[in-house]
């Protein structure tokens, strides 16, 4: 059997109740040279159960300790086959149907470049004490054609958003699985700067990205966005990763008057 076009690595842990919907915008691809390889990262509800209704031979399940998205990603990266592209979907977000068609019909009129993103649409959910749900924030992010300077100044694609080729991940070194807080923010920006001329972005609206705030929500990065000792832990450790960098200098400085200086 030949090797798939496309690795889509998808890391979950506990979103049994939507995990499904990312799933199915996975099957939904009119471009359909792919796997996908579905990381469960410990999780202690229902997704076992959830994924035996997924029979599709393109699907992997990898269960694995619980580690964190990052470490997830790079055991499925590990784990899959030899195809020439790696692409990433988070559980709880969705893919327009065109993304993988849109991103290969990319890669073939820039076949120089060795990573692609598009633009997102954005809706954040806020959950009051007495469970009711209102539409906080929605809108089109579209993004922009980055540099390494706008990268040092924070700007980046979502991980739903990026393909790229397989050996950059040898060479920016993978995800870096202590980094909890903008990941993909840190490797979006090592690969920059490790390709400066090798990025394009696509001007095309083409995930979904769903975001969750208030009691009882799900999700690591929902969390730690409540949790001020856990944000202000995140942000301290990306301060201290790219605090020496030239370019991030201001950055650093910006951040530490705004989430570290005399928080105790």
């Amino acid at each position: 059997m030949p090797e798939p076009l496309f690795s889509i690595i998808l890391p979950t842990y506990n979103r049994a109740y939507v995990l499904w919907r990312a799933i199915q915008s996975v099957l939904a691809q009119t471009e359909a040279d792919w796997e996908l390889l579905l990381v469960d990262d410990g999780s202690t509800d229902d997704t076992p159960r959830m994924l035996e209704e997924f029979q599709d031979p393109r699907i992997r399940i990898i269960k694995s300790e619980n580690r964190g998205p990052s470490a997830a990603r790079n055991l499925g990266a590990r784990l899959a086959s030899d195809a020439p592209y790696l692409a990433y979907l988070d559980s709880d977000n969705t893919w327009h149907t065109e993304f993988l068609s849109t991103m290969l019909d990319a890669i073939r009129n820039h076949p120089t470049k060795v990573l692609w993103y598009c633009g997102q649409h954005t809706r954040f959910w806020r959950r009051t004490a007495g469970g009711e749900w209102t539409i906080e924030l929605e809108q089109d992010d579209l993004r922009a054609q980055y540099t390494v300077d706008d990268a040092l100044q924070l700007k980046s694609p979502d991980t739903n958003c990026m393909v790229h080729a397989r050996e950059v991940l040898t060479e920016i070194g993978g995800w870096d699985e202590a980094c909890r807080w903008l990941e993909d923010w840190d490797f979006f920006t090592r690969c920059l700067i490790r390709y400066p001329d090798g990025v394009q972005w696509i001007p095309k609206v083409m995930v979904q990205y769903r975001q969750v705030y208030g009691p009882d929500v799900d999700g690591v990065c929902a969390t730690t966005v409540q949790d001020p000792a856990r944000k202000r832990a995140g942000w301290q450790y990306l301060v201290e990763k790219w605090r020496h960098h030239p370019g991030f200098a201001e950055t650093a400085e910006r951040l530490t008057a705004k989430y570290l200086l005399d928080k105790g």
